[in-house]
């Protein structure tokens, strides 16, 4: 047996009704592409590849590879990158209208859905299990406490919904806290261009920075809070209150 790296963030998922019900809502075709994130054992990677043609899975550890290539694997359309998902070239080494699955090493989640924002055009949908804390932030709306860069971020690409927790026990080893699976359908774009889509992202991460500040005051450096009252926002605010619409008003007058 390998023993699992902690700093890996490592946590296997194995039962069989928790996957078989994973599989059940991802309801893979046989000419869907998909590329698969953690593939871990291959608990999903199994059941998955014999309904598909085409699968990718990103594996960082390589001591999980002979596994997956020489038992699990064997004789199926798998393609498998022995690599840091955070490192990893997606805009080369994945088609368009590709749909992705993965149950993230919970301690570089936040970090890959950011990868992940990177090609969102070229993505049909997602399906995760991570931290039930990270994706009550990426479904969180204005005004809540988890509110934040992360849900803004997300949701101004993805439709975001999570379908149902998942307990500790049906991991190994046992996390200390509980996961949630999530669904993501991506949105029809709301940037006008490139540059008004780099804009967001720097407002969007500015505002966030000095979480307890005014938005007057967090955007000070980018901004004029005349600029500001013109578009009706309430500039003695905090940024948690502020809607997607507000993020991208203000990034369009930069």
């Amino acid at each position: 047996m390998i023993l699992l790296k902690k700093k890996l963030g490592q946590h296997f998922l194995n039962d069989k009704n928790i996957i078989n019900k994973i599989i059940k809502y991802v309801n893979p075709s046989c000419h869907d592409h998909f590329v698969e994130i953690g593939p871990g054992d291959g608990a999903i990677t199994m059941p998955l590849s014999e309904k598909v043609k085409h699968l990718t899975i990103v594996e960082k550890d390589k001591r999980l590879i002979p596994m997956l290539t020489n038992k699990l694997l064997k004789n199926r359309p798998v393609k498998i990158i022995n690599e840091d998902v955070l490192k990893c070239n997606f805009q080369q080494k994945i088609r368009n209208n590709v749909r992705v699955i993965g149950n993230l090493p919970y301690n570089i989640s936040t970090e890959i859905i950011f990868k992940i924002l990177e090609i969102s055009k070229r993505i049909k949908d997602i399906h995760f299990m991570m931290q039930k804390e990270v994706v009550s932030r990426m479904v969180a709306k204005p005004g809540s406490k988890e509110y934040g860069r992360l849900s803004i971020m997300t949701q101004v690409y993805f439709n975001v919904k999570k379908l149902f927790d998942i307990p500790p026990t049906v991991f190994y080893p046992q996390p200390k806290v509980m996961s949630s699976y999530v669904y993501l359908s991506p949105k029809s774009l709301s940037f006008e261009n490139k540059t008004h889509e780099k804009k967001f992202k720097q407002i969007v991460t500015a505002a966030f920075i000095g979480r307890r500040k005014m938005i007057k005051s967090s955007l000070r450096e980018l901004v004029k809070e005349s600029d500001l009252i013109k578009l009706n926002i309430n500039t003695n605010q905090r940024p948690e209150k502020m809607t997607i619409q507000n993020f991208l008003m203000i990034s369009n007058i930069l």
